[in-house]
């Protein structure tokens, strides 16, 4: 599972996407500050192996998420004024209640050219 998320204090946790492998088309856009989340998917925006350009906007009424620079949620929700987090770029390999463990002998991989943050 590919994740960049924040995290800060618990309870601060923002996930700009989860990719789960077996939903190869599927990325998970959650805001667990103030509880909402949505799935997107595009089979020609989102597969393995396909280079793919992500951004969240981590405002204080609304967080936004962007795939490929077009907008694809806005939660009308925010993080609140004076919300802070850390940034957390991982690779999760797990066997979740909701997601298979990997499966095979081929290596899981992520690969993450740039990470930009604007204040």
């Amino acid at each position: 599972m590919a994740r960049p998320w924040t995290w800060r204090n618990g309870g601060s946790e923002v996930d700009s996407f989860e990719y789960h492998p077996d939903n190869p088309h599927l990325l998970e856009l959650t805001d667990h500050v103030r509880r909402g989340g949505k799935y997107y998917s595009d089979p020609e925006a989102v597969a393995p192996g396909r280079r793919v350009t992500t951004g969240t906007r981590y405002g204080a009424s609304s967080v936004e998420w962007y795939v490929n620079g077009e907008r694809v949620r806005s939660d009308g929700r925010g993080v609140g004024r004076r919300w802070t987090a850390y940034l957390i770029l991982n690779l999760s390999v797990v066997a979740g209640k909701c997601h298979p463990g990997p499966s095979g002998d081929e290596p899981i991989t992520t690969a993450v050219d740039y990470v930009r943050v604007h204040r």
